[in-house]
């Protein structure tokens, strides 16, 4: 099909309309879903910064009153530059603050030997230090060197060990904290953002069989391909969770237990993946049909026979089924439903085969075609027994 219109290069947002965007999304959520349920929602973050904080304490009062450090409030600055959502990163973000803290103590000592204190070693210092976080693949937030280095101009060279004492101890608590308290459960989370996308497509194909049914015009057809759209923007995100699931457990002592759930998880965000995009297909091609583009009727085949409306509430049941399959507690009657649902569409799907093979309009006839090709392809994605992506449905 041609491109979708309205698809183009989209405008970011500025920094001060993602705040107040996020501001505005985080006061709907918590108005329309209560206290309580925002709470449960968002019990996953609480308890991460919950954990950052004790942490922070924990290491200031190390600092303070066991180590006798002079500014005990930079090793808790240490621990905030650490501390990541999984242990991994953690690891990782500490190592690259201990590198960045003894290259940025080595760079300014030397220049600072060949050149002296003034205006130009504090700006070759500033040049040096940003070079050589580019040189070590450093992340761009990351400017620990350049910092390092003007510290020690301004404190003296003796400060830079001080300086790397304190990094130390706030990236071996940070590392230490990820590791035993209250590591995320980010494989859990995963299945149920999987979960409730697959129950958002099932709303979606429901909502377009009852469209089809009841009478569509193209303001509903557009609404369809504009949550379709939606859908799979959310879907990116929900791939990225899957890939935050992998790297929580990937230095796990017990990571052997969660081999076969992140299976389940990558594999499910990539069916998802397909299956939301023949969706978005059926909406699109619903869209043409109804504007009258590429030489299609129009309002004039609007009237689409029943067997498409069910064979779409066939999908819904799918996809339904499919959502109680990730939620880690799956039953042998939820891969029953599943089964039922994609026999009862194949079933359907062959009837409408033979109405729509008496079509006489070319190009309509071409787009009925299209329209039973996406609906078997979302039943091959979704198929536990024959499909391409058996690692997503649990033994029940």
């Amino acid at each position: 099909m041609d491109s979708e219109p309205g698809r183009g290069r989209t405008i970011a947002a500025s920094p001060l309309e993602r705040v107040t965007s996020g501001l505005m999304t985080g006061l709907e959520g918590l108005r329309t879903m209560g206290v309580e349920r925002w709470l449960r929602m968002e019990r996953e973050a609480l308890a991460q910064t919950v954990k950052i904080t004790g942490a922070c304490v924990l290491s200031w009062w190390l600092a303070a009153y066991v180590l006798k450090v002079e500014i005990p409030v930079l090793v808790p600055i240490g621990v905030l530059l650490t501390m990541s959502a999984t242990a991994y990163s953690s690891l990782v973000r500490g190592a690259q603050q201990v590198g960045a803290v003894v290259t940025g103590v080595a760079a300014a000592t030397a220049v600072i030997w060949l050149l002296g204190y003034n205006a130009v070693t504090l700006a070759v210092l500033v040049v040096a230090g940003l070079v050589l976080t580019r040189l070590l693949n450093l992340p761009a937030q990351n400017v620990q060197i350049p910092i390092t280095a003007l510290l020690v101009f301004a404190l003296g060279s003796t400060y830079g060990f001080e300086r790397l004492a304190d990094v130390l101890v706030g990236a071996g608590i940070g590392i230490a904290a990820s590791f035993l308290i209250m590591p995320p459960r980010f494989v859990d989370k995963a299945s149920h953002e999987l979960a409730a996308l697959s129950d958002e497509l099932a709303d979606l194909a429901e909502d377009m069989a009852e469209g089809l049914r009841n009478g569509w015009d193209e303001d509903m057809a557009s609404d369809w391909l504009a949550r379709a759209r939606t859908l799979s923007q959310r879907l990116e995100d929900t791939e990225e969770a899957a890939e935050e699931a992998a790297e929580a457990v990937r230095l796990s002592p017990r990571r052997s237990r969660y081999n076969e759930r992140m299976d389940q998880v990558a594999d499910a965000a990539t069916c998802l993946d397909h299956a939301c995009h023949q969706l978005r297909g059926i909406a699109r091609g619903l869209v043409d049909l109804i504007a009258g583009v590429r030489g299609l009727p129009g309002e004039r085949g609007a009237d689409m026979p029943e067997l498409l409306a069910d064979e779409l509430a066939s999908l819904s049941r799918g996809f339904r089924a499919f959502s109680m399959l990730q939620h880690g507690r799956a039953k042998p009657s939820d891969l029953d439903d599943l089964r039922a649902a994609l026999n009862e569409g194949h079933r359907q799907h062959e009837r409408l085969a033979e109405v729509f093979i008496h079509t006489g309009h070319m190009e309509l006839r071409l787009l009925q075609g299209a329209l039973l090709d996406d609906c078997a392809r979302i039943r091959h994605e979704i198929d536990p027994d024959t499909g391409p992506h058996k690692a997503a449905f649990p033994h029940a």
